[in-house]
C-alpha cells in the first residue's frame, strides 16, 4: 500500500522514445525523400527529375549503410509509383503510351534500388576496414603501454589506471567522444618517454640526485619526440603528453599555465598524480585514497585546474570499483 505505479501508457511512451532515438537515421532518410518529392511539383521535366532521387539514396548509403540506402530507394520507388498511378499523365510525353511509361519507371526503380544497396555495401565494407585499423591501432597503443610500465618495476599498470581515471574525468566534463578517446590514448602513452630514461634511475631505491630528477623530467619531451615522426592522428595527442606535468599556475618547467595547457594534459595531470599518490614506492607507502583525494583538492588552482579537480571529485566514489573492474576485463593486475 502506498506504492506508486506508473500509468499504463508509460511503457508505450518509453518504447516510442527508444525507437525514435535508435532510428533517427531512418527519419532523416524519410525527410530527404519527402523533400525531394516536394521538389517534384516545382519542376516541369518530370522524367529528368527522377534522377534527383539518387541524392537521398546516395546520402543514406554514405552515412548510414545499405539498410538505409535500400529503404530510401524503396520509399522513392513507392512515391513515384503512387504518383504515376494516381496521376496517369505523369512521366509521359505526347508520344509515350502507358506501357512505355511503366517500363521506364520500373527500370529506373530497379537501378535506384541496386545502386542504393551496392553503395551502402561499399560503405559498410569501408567502415569494417576502419574498425579493423582502429582495433589494430588500439592494440599497438596498449602493447606500448605495457612496455612503458615494464620499464619501471615500481609502477606496474600505472598507465592503464591513469588512462581509466582520465577517461572517467573527461566523460564527467562532457568532452566530445573523440576527445575522450584521444585523452584515453594520451594517458596510456603519457610515460612513453621513460623508455629513454636509464632503468637504473627509474628503479633506484634511494633518493634521486638533482641530475637524476632532471633526467626523469625529460621523459615528457622524449615521449613527444618519439610520437612526432608518426604523424597522422597520433600527432593530435602529442600536446597532452608533452604538457601533462605543467602546473595550472604556470610555475611548471615550460612556464605555461591555465587554459594554455591542453585540457587533456590537465586531466592526465590529476589522474597521474592521484595514482602515484596511492601507489607504494620503495621510499614510502601509498596514501589511502581519501588522503590522496584531499591532496589533489589542496593543490586545486595551483598545480591542477579547478574544473578538472571538481570533475575528479564527482567520479572519486566510483574509482574503487570501476578501475579494478576495467583492469580485470583486460586481465591486468
Amino acid at each position: 500500500m502506498g506504492e506508486k505505479t506508473e500509468p499504463s501508457h508509460f511503457p508505450f511512451k518509453n518504447l516510442l522514445a527508444s525507437y525514435l532515438k535508435i532510428d533517427r537515421e531512418l527519419i532523416i532518410v524519410f525527410l530527404l525523400v519527402a523533400i525531394t518529392g516536394i521538389i517534384y511539383f516545382l519542376v516541369s521535366n518530370q522524367q529528368a527529375f527522377l534522377n534527383f532521387f539518387y541524392l537521398p539514396v546516395l546520402i543514406g548509403a554514405y552515412f548510414f549503410g545499405k539498410r538505409y540506402a535500400t529503404l530510401s530507394a524503396t520509399l522513392s520507388v513507392i512515391f513515384i509509383f503512387a504518383l504515376a498511378y494516381f496521376y496517369p499523365r505523369s512521366f509521359t510525353s505526347s508520344t509515350d503510351n502507358s506501357l512505355i511509361k511503366w517500363l521506364g519507371i520500373i527500370t529506373w526503380g530497379g537501378f535506384l534500388t541496386i545502386t542504393g544497396y551496392l553503395m551502402g555495401l561499399l560503405y559498410e565494407k569501408k567502415e569494417d576496414a576502419n574498425r579493423e585499423i582502429k582495433k589494430t591501432y588500439q592494440g599497438i597503443i596498449e602493447m606500448l603501454s605495457l612496455i612503458i610500465d615494464s620499464a619501471d618495476k615500481h609502477t606496474q599498470s600505472h598507465s592503464y589506471r591513469v588512462s581509466i581515471i582520465s577517461e572517467m574525468i573527461a566523460k564527467e566534463m562532457k568532452c566530445p567522444e573523440k576527445e575522450v578517446e584521444d585523452i584515453r590514448i594520451a594517458a596510456l602513452l603519457h610515460d612513453l618517454g621513460k623508455l629513454g630514461v636509464s632503468s637504473e634511475v627509474l628503479n633506484k631505491l634511494g633518493k634521486l640526485t638533482t641530475s637524476e630528477r632532471e633526467s626523469i623530467k625529460t621523459h615528457t619531451r622524449i615521449g613527444a619526440d618519439v610520437i612526432k615522426p608518426l604523424g597522422g592522428k597520433v600527432i593530435q595527442i602529442l600536446p597532452d603528453i608533452l604538457y601533462h606535468h605543467e602546473k595550472y599556475d604556470g610555475s611548471g618547467d615550460n612556464k605555461i599555465g591555465g587554459e594554455d595547457i591542453p585540457l587533456g594534459a590537465r586531466i592526465i595531470a590529476v589522474a597521474d598524480v592521484y595514482d602515484a599518490l596511492i601507489s607504494d614506492r620503495p621510499y614510502r607507502e601509498g596514501l589511502v585514497p581519501s588522503s590522496a583525494r584531499n591532496e589533489i583538492i589542496t593543490n586545486s588552482g595551483t598545480q591542477f585546474d579547478p574544473k578538472v579537480v571538481k570533475a575528479f571529485e564527482a567520479i572519486f566514489h566510483k574509482l574503487d570499483f570501476e578501475v579494478p573492474l576495467f583492469l580485470a576485463k583486460l586481465d591486468i593486475h
